[in-house]
């Protein structure tokens, strides 16, 4: 890591020497569009889905770009995205707080090295405001249909806000809702409608529920579960069963409260900051040796991660349900301090039968037991091999017809036959070892640079050749069978019905970086 973070920073200073240095990056910065920014009958140069990181983080740079003409669509009374939906006990970001956060946004005044929703949450409020975005966002308003119009090369966006739809066109639309936005219910249980209790998904949390002297079940061992259970089970409950499928491998998260003395530093030194942000990015940088490129390495992760688990957990019945039988890394890694320990605790249960059957006031798992509950928390994720908005392109081609086999997207970004539609955060740009802000940012990047290019040659549309965009996810997978997601010994939520990873970045994220810095005019079909 010490080595990854020397190399990173010196990488980092000869590209600033050879791109960024003498105003080169503040005049790329300062470049403008001159499409109109008068607003003509609900029509607009771009259309943003979703106000998280990827939608505030469009606009500010279509404010740089000097255009005004553009509107977000929030379904939620809030800016945030999956930051304000995820309001449950313990909810915090396993990313340190100096890289969760826009490069140029820097904030000195983060409580933990690891943030917790609502700041994440009120910095997104922040930057809402402080880059006068907020006046182009229409909260409460879902989009529920996307149609390109081809005589007109337009996108026609159909919403739905207090029971009454309108539509909106734009030039472009960017869809920044996200991965990990629509919870996911198991559907192989039976019985969850006939459920009597309370019950509430991690991802729709119920601020009302009483736990004090109630028998509590969460079900699911992931990353949002590992966060509520150790909090569930300090507000008084009589016994809290953990229902588990797979056990996850544990990393502690070295967290701390910053001082007051931290905080006034990094306000009156920028700098130290920047360089705190950039030796974190290239130290999580060096997880990729061990992940992407399996060196040896990963036997010192892995027998740490065991080491970790066999120094918490003495009980060797406990100890075996809880010790995965796949390659550290292969599902998501979970930083949690006191995960083991609450499984350890005299009022909690750790269940690794599955679940049959869901009746009025228990569960019921396959060996035959029944569970009495009264409250049920869902702790089973997001859909992420699904896209709920209908979307239809060239020719009224669906988007849930193009992605029927798998999910695929030219960089994560593009799709062909949907022309001026780009998706942040889209398939394999996610990642397992690093923060996907970067990634983020990277991508309005090189949308920022696709607008400058259509408005350079006055043009309409911009869409991506089919067997480019072919031969790139070909690529993609090809790289993902060598990395621990692909050959770890596990099934994962990265990956679709047919095996396929369609949500991981296999690579160095400073590789992502470069390849989005230039847009590449040549990989599309432009109209006039």
């Amino acid at each position: 890591m010490i080595t990854s973070i020397i190399i990173g920073l010196t990488g980092h200073f000869f590209y600033w020497l050879l791109f960024d240095s003498f105003g080169r990056a503040r005049k790329r910065a300062n470049r403008k569009v001159k499409w109109t920014n008068s607003q003509i009958n609900d029509e607009y140069n771009v259309i943003i889905v979703g106000t998280g990181f990827s939608g505030i983080g469009t606009a500010i740079r279509l404010n740089q770009l000097g255009m005004s003409n553009y509107i977000l669509f929030e379904r939620d009374a809030h800016v945030g995205g999956t930051w304000y939906a995820n309001q449950y006990p313990g909810c915090a970001c396993d990313v340190p707080s100096n890289l969760y956060s826009f490069s140029f946004e820097p904030n000195p005044n983060w409580s933990y090295y690891f943030s917790r929703q609502p700041e994440i949450w009120n910095y997104l409020e922040h930057c809402a405001d402080k880059y006068r975005v907020r006046s182009h966002i229409r909260f409460n308003t879902t989009v529920t249909q996307l149609k390109w119009i081809e005589d007109q090369q337009l996108w026609q966006v159909t919403t739905e806000s207090n029971n009454e739809e309108k539509v909106y066109y734009g030039r472009s639309v960017v869809l920044g809702t996200g991965p990990l936005s629509n919870a996911a219910y198991p559907t192989d249980i039976d019985g969850i409608e006939k459920f009597e209790g309370e019950m509430c998904h991690t991802a729709k949390w119920n601020k009302n529920l009483d736990f004090r002297n109630k028998r509590v079940a969460v079900v699911g061992t992931g990353a949002s579960a590992i966060q509520v259970v150790p909090e569930v089970q300090k507000m008084g409950v009589k016994q809290l069963l953990v229902f588990q499928r797979t056990p996850p491998w544990i990393v502690p998260r070295i967290d701390r409260q910053l001082t007051d003395w931290e905080k006034n530093i990094l306000k009156r030194f920028p700098i130290i900051q920047k360089l705190i942000r950039a030796m974190i990015y290239w130290g999580s940088e060096s997880i990729a040796l061990s992940f992407v490129y399996r060196w040896p390495l990963r036997i010192i992760d892995h027998q740490l991660a065991r080491y970790n688990l066999n120094r918490e957990v003495k009980d060797p019945l406990l100890r075996k349900k809880v010790t995965p039988t796949w390659d550290l890394g292969c599902k998501r890694t979970l930083l949690t301090n006191d995960w083991y320990s609450t499984l350890q605790k005299p009022n909690v249960k750790l269940v690794t039968n599955r679940i049959h059957e869901v009746k009025a006031h228990s569960i019921a798992t396959y060996d035959g037991d029944e569970y009495p509950v009264d409250i049920i928390i869902w702790s089973t994720g997001f859909q992420v091999q699904t896209f709920p908005l209908p979307v239809y392109g060239i020719d009224g081609h669906s988007l849930s017809d193009e992605w029927s086999n798998t999910i695929q997207a030219y960089r994560g970004v593009t799709v062909p036959s949907f022309p001026n539609l780009y998706i942040l955060l889209g398939p394999n740009t996610g990642l397992g070892h690093n923060s996907v802000v970067i990634m983020i940012e990277s991508q309005i990047n090189y949308i920022a640079e696709a607008l400058l290019y259509m408005d350079r040659y006055n043009l309409r549309s911009m869409e991506i050749k089919r067997d480019v965009h072919v031969q790139f996810n070909k690529e993609i997978q090809s790289k993902l069978k060598k990395t621990v997601w692909q050959s770890g010994k596990c099934r994962s939520w990265y990956q679709d019905s047919q095996g396929n990873n369609t949500a991981i970045w296999p690579d160095f994220t400073w590789l992502y970086v470069l390849l989005m810095n230039k847009f590449d005019y040549e990989n599309y079909i432009a109209r006039k």
